[in-house]
């Protein structure tokens, strides 16, 4: 046999080329001549080339074949072939362990003494058929070919993986961490790598990740939240898409600190991702997260491992265990995974906007390509795919959609690939990055940090206010704060008398605001009798974020009757009834019908009994507003209108707004509290509260919610009751907007992000959007 015949014995894989190396390193892995040096064992068994042995006898007819020396250097070493023992039929029981010492036509020989069996060859004699790539892997895992023929006398043998692309059978033997793989014949190395990486080399030790343990609260926030995925889309506030390359190169073992490339990979997208994105929300962890998250694992093709599911702790334990259940193999085709994620992300989009979401309410869609290396599919028409694959996105989402590239590999790795489509986003204005970690997990770790940050900030653009541009405020000078009360001379005011002013009262018809061809505004009566007049401080003694509070007064003879609150304008707006007040009226009216149905529905409820026959749940009302106009009389008299309520009487409170703020108080009175038949607890009134804002939400089918509740308590009659004004709307779609305190599908967004559920929600059957009380 030539030299060139005998270095392609036993290679199976079209891909490598054996060299004449190969050959050495089969002859001696030490440096000398090893256990082969000058040695002929006793019983030469036949050749695994065919006719090895029959040239030996056909001097004449073969004289090229006869050769069996190798000259390396200047020293002779004779090469011999050992028949390897058949292997046990694949067609076996999987869970069967088979010793590498047994044959395969009598398992009895299992039985016999070690000194009978095969293992009594020396370690040397083993045959190992190098290949490139399992050289390669070798050197980048610490692993010598000595370990391997250890593998193979002492460990266990079980059946391998076959050969993704010709199906051809393998084996692989381990043997204290260290697992080998080799081709049917148990000749030709096809790859190696550590198990468990106990003798991991000086300064690539691993950082144990532990689990977070996982409670049964956290099960049922995780329940929670999948249903909210599924079924309440509107509330997402960003899809995280994420390829990781899960190639056969992902197994290499040269990232400090991680045991494989692909440990290394998903155990930084838990730690620096996941676990920054929960450990920088509220501490107490019970506001609602909707975060989503999906995964998709490449190979030859790309495999959907987690789509749409919540970001929260079991995803981080599910994503730092992943190295130990997931195997890198195979070629890395960027396209099919890439193509995957984009499917993914269109079908999320088109079902937002089929639902009547618009472009700026859409949550924010992040995709973060990881791989150490090349494509597997670098032809130029692939290229082009992927271009037009983030073309179509890009166009599609535009501010929107942010991309995310990483390179785990030496320095000396080719990620052009990478680098072009993401200068490609760039270009068309989307927000992209490219980041090479090399094999730092320092490095690899802040870059996973990075796009958490951005996430963040994605987040925070999306929740912010949305506040259109400021307006000219009016001047103003707050009335002050005092026991003396209604002195004219301390606290100025503007007095407005029937002689000189024509002074009417109206109240606001919401039935005829439905058709909007009727006049809704009703004359009516004043609250009082006799009244000539009208009177208001000049200096209010209440601000909010649209409107100034005054006092005002009913004038009859001169003389103040009862005391309300006027409503104006903070801005400088024309403050007519039709301008400003039509809105304010229509809400309140809205909020009131809602609250009649809420007490019904409380009511009927029977997990919401008192314990006490004899008390009644809390009851809410919304005030009823009416709106003075004053007009001085002449032709070109000058016309004032003012949205006026009665008074409330006792200690104002607010208890959730519609920018997300909900009032969470730790202590409770315990005379604001009410017992139930059905729980053993006493229940804080203000649940009734909050859980009317989560109740509107679910029986308007999650279209709008009444939020921005206030007002006080009113306990001084035989039943408790919340009397509240100034509320205010949030509507999921654009269409449907009631004046400028609705902050639209953000306002939902806010709320369903900070609420919680409590016993008044679970006795009108809510579905949980919060952790209880």
């Amino acid at each position: 046999m030539s030299m060139k015949e005998s270095a392609y014995v036993g290679s199976t894989d079209s891909n490598d080329v054996i060299d004449l190396c190969d050959v050495d390193d089969d002859v001696d892995d030490t440096g000398g001549a090893g256990d082969f040096a000058g040695t002929q064992p006793s019983k030469p068994l036949k050749g695994i080339l065919k006719g090895v042995d029959d040239d030996v006898e056909r001097k004449d007819s073969a004289p090229k074949r006869r050769k069996k020396e190798l000259h390396f250097s200047e020293i002779m070493h004779e090469v011999f072939y050992y028949e390897t023992r058949s292997p046990a039929p694949f067609e076996a029981d999987d869970n069967e362990v088979q010793f590498i010492g047994e044959s395969s036509a009598s398992a009895a020989n299992a039985l016999k003494p070690s000194s009978q069996m095969e293992q009594s060859k020396a370690t040397a004699e083993y045959t190992v058929l190098s290949s490139r790539h399992g050289r390669a892997r070798r050197e980048q895992r610490s692993i010598s070919k000595h370990d391997l023929k250890t593998a193979i006398k002492y460990g266990l043998k079980l059946p391998g993986n076959p050969d993704p692309r010709s199906g051809e059978k393998r084996w692989k033997f381990i043997y204290q961490g260290l697992v080998y793989v080799t081709d049917a014949a148990c000749k030709k190395e096809i790859t190696s790598y550590r198990q468990n990486y106990q003798n991991t080399p000086p300064g690539m030790e691993c950082e144990p990740v532990d689990a977070v343990p996982i409670t049964c609260q956290m099960k049922e926030k995780h329940n929670e939240l999948v249903r909210v995925l599924k079924d309440e889309q509107h509330l997402i506030t960003g899809h995280t898409f994420v390829i990781v390359d899960q190639s056969g190169s992902m197994r290499n073992s040269d990232v400090q600190g991680f045991e494989t490339r692909s440990h290394a990979a998903y155990r930084c997208l838990g730690v620096d991702f996941i676990k920054q994105q929960l450990t920088s929300r509220n501490p107490d962890q019970a506001d609602l997260f909707a975060e989503a998250v999906s995964v998709i694992e490449m190979r030859d093709d790309g495999d959907i491992l987690l789509a749409r599911v919540p970001m929260d702790w079991i995803l981080y334990n599910h994503l730092v265990d992943r190295p130990t259940k997931s195997r890198p193999c195979s070629h890395g085709n960027y396209s099919q995974s890439l193509q995957l994620a984009s499917k993914l992300i269109f079908q999320e989009h088109s079902m937002l906007l089929s639902d009547g979401m618009n472009h700026d309410d859409m949550p924010n869609f992040s995709l973060v390509f990881l791989s150490d290396g090349r494509p597997s599919d670098s032809e130029r028409r692939h290229d082009q795919e992927r271009i037009d694959i983030l073309t179509n996105l890009a166009d599609s989402l535009t501010n929107k959609f942010s991309f995310f590239a990483m390179g785990v590999g030496a320095p000396a790795a080719d990620f052009q690939t990478l680098r072009d489509m993401v200068d490609h986003i760039s270009e068309k204005g989307g927000v992209g990055s490219f980041v090479h970690t090399g094999l730092s997990k320092a490095k690899l770790s802040q870059s996973f940090s990075k796009v958490s940050s951005v996430l963040t900030s994605h987040r925070t653009t999306l929740l912010q206010d949305g506040k259109p541009a400021p307006k000219a405020k009016k001047g103003y000078k707050m009335r002050p704060t005092g026991k003396t009360v209604g002195l004219s001379s301390i606290f100025p005011s503007t007095k407005y008398n029937a002689t000189s002013y024509d002074i009417r009262r109206f109240r606001f018809d919401k039935d005829k605001a439905k058709g909007n061809s009727q006049d809704p505004w009703k004359q009516v009566q004043f609250v009082g009798n006799d009244v000539n007049g009208v009177e208001v401080e000049d200096n209010p003694f209440g601000k909010g974020a649209e409107r100034l509070a005054y006092r005002f007064y009913e004038l009859k003879e001169g003389k103040r009757l009862k005391c309300f609150v006027a409503k104006d304008s903070l801005h400088q707006t024309e403050e007519t009834k039709e301008a400003f007040h039509h809105t304010f009226c229509l809400v309140q009216s809205r909020a009131l019908e809602w609250a009649d149905r809420y007490n019904q529905a409380i009511k009927m409820s029977p997990l919401l009994k008192p314990a006490d026959e004899c008390l009644k749940a809390p009851q809410l009302r919304f005030l009823c507003p009416s709106v003075y106009s004053i007009k001085q009389k002449g032709r070109n008299g000058e016309r004032k209108d003012y949205l006026v309520e009665v008074k409330l009487e006792g200690k104002f409170h607010k208890w959730n707004s519609n920018n997300g703020f909900v009032s969470k108080s730790k202590v409770v009175d315990a005379g604001q509290t009410i017992e139930l038949k059905a729980g053993s607890e006493l229940v804080p009134l203000e649940q009734f509260v909050h859980a009317f804002t989560h109740w509107v939400y679910e029986a308007s089918q999650r279209e709008i919610i009444v939020c921005d509740l206030q007002g006080v308590l009113n306990q001084e009659g035989k039943h408790p009751e919340f009397i509240l004004t100034d509320p205010a709307i949030c509507s999921r779609r654009p269409a449907n907007r009631l004046g400028k305190t609705d902050m639209g599908l953000n306002g939902i967004r806010r709320w369903a992000s900070s609420h919680r559920c409590g016993a008044v929600c679970k006795g009108l059957n809510l579905p949980c959007l919060g952790r209880v009380y």
